[in-house]
């Protein structure tokens, strides 16, 4: 037994435990992320089944924070929501769980923004990444617009103008991010940013919107020497009655997004992507399918300016 648990053992500087129970160190997973703020070493945090209804923002490195059972983490901000000024707190302000640490791992949690469509309540984020290596095992992410952003974001908007943003403590240069057996769901751009991820062995829920309307997975961002989205072996499914799903559409002309070895529902419209109304954009952007199986192989439109493999 002793040297069973020397085998299994991880070296933590320390180990923290998250519950509504007598025996836990902290009720919240931020007031135990706080705790970490002078901690040199590698953290365990192990949040026990229940709901959380909290904003979270992780700035700590060398991170593991663990769920056991059903762990759901809540938040219900939204971009159209109003700030103490009554003015509009913007998408990027919205994320239940904001990251700007590195070498953080989590593990069988519950990402949920509960704010609802973006067609009411504008974009509503479930995860914001300005990370590096980043790993998320077995996780679920939900909302509607904008689950997922994966930073950096362009260095301004569309309009020029600058994002409001969280605040960002540390630049990385890699943000990296890599998703194991995870579920991820949503309606518009849902998985978006300039980030440079691999999505292994996931399922991708499109989820329905008013009045049918079209919906599209991934808006990369990506700048021009990154490696972008790769989708590995991942299950592309939807909501009954959901149809003319794009594989993506870039927010940035560069935009890269593979999907490799996936499984790919009638759901998704024949053309598989949209240049988002800018044909100059189908001379810079990278898109890829390479071995993918498709429920709608006979209905496929051949690709005038995509590179597929």
């Amino acid at each position: 037994m002793e040297n069973f648990l020397k085998e299994t053992s991880m070296n933590f500087v320390e180990s923290l435990v998250v519950g509504r129970n007598e025996i836990c160190d902290f009720s919240s997973i931020q007031e135990a992320l706080d705790s970490c703020g002078n901690v040199n070493g590698p953290v365990k945090i192990t949040v026990l089944s229940g709901e959380y209804y909290e904003n979270i923002t992780l700035y700590q490195s060398n991170i593991s924070l663990i769920g056991i059972g059903s762990v759901k983490v809540i938040g219900n901000r939204f971009a159209l929501q109003k700030d103490e000024h009554l003015r509009e707190i913007g998408t990027f302000q919205t994320a239940t769980l904001f990251i700007n640490g590195e070498n953080i791992r989590l593990e069988n949690l519950e990402i949920i923004n509960n704010a609802g469509p973006g067609e009411k309540v504008g974009q509503a984020i479930a995860l914001y990444s300005e990370g590096n290596n980043v790993i998320f095992k077995n996780c679920s992410f939900k909302g509607y617009q904008d689950t997922i952003c994966l930073g950096p974001l362009p260095e301004v908007q569309k309009n020029g103008q600058p994002f409001s943003t969280p605040e960002i403590r540390t630049t990385y240069e890699g943000n990296k991010s890599h998703f194991i057996s995870c579920y991820i769901e949503g309606t518009v751009d849902f998985i978006f940013g300039g980030g440079e991820a691999v999505f292994q062995g996931c399922e991708i829920k499109s989820l329905r919107r008013s009045l049918n309307k079209e919906g599209y997975i991934t808006a990369a961002s990506t700048s021009k020497h990154k490696k972008g989205f790769y989708f590995y072996q991942c299950c592309l499914t939807a909501e009954a009655d959901v149809s003319n799903v794009f594989l993506g559409r870039p927010w940035r002309n560069y935009a890269k997004t593979t999907f490799a070895n996936c499984m790919v529902g009638s759901h998704i419209h024949p053309s598989r992507w949209d240049d988002w109304g800018n044909k100059a954009n189908r001379k810079t952007v990278t898109y890829k399918e390479i071995n993918n199986r498709y429920t709608f192989q006979s209905e496929m439109k051949p690709l005038d300016w995509i590179d597929f493999l």
